[in-house]
């Protein structure tokens, strides 16, 4: 689960010209039910779940992912060259 505070997942969305969709134009308090919603999930379910701080840059963010991804399946996967 990427997770971010909704005010500044929406914010980034704005930020990217001819982006916004209808999900981005729901109120905030939308966003933060939804993430109230899936942080439940990871909570009631770790053995599933994952949760990521998605509030770091694209570098840091893809990391996380890649460790979490390699814990769970006991690998050791690198990037590779960008």
């Amino acid at each position: 689960i990427l997770d971010m505070d909704p005010a500044q997942g929406l914010a980034r969305a704005a930020a990217r010209a001819g982006t916004e969709h209808r999900f981005e134009s729901l109120e905030v308090d939308f966003h933060h039910a939804v993430r109230a919603g899936f942080l439940h999930i990871a909570r009631e379910h770790p053995a599933r779940c994952v949760v990521i701080d998605a509030s770091g840059t694209v570098e840091r963010v893809q990391a996380q992912v890649l460790a979490a991804v390699n814990e769970r399946l006991g690998l050791t996967l690198g990037l590779g060259p960008a």
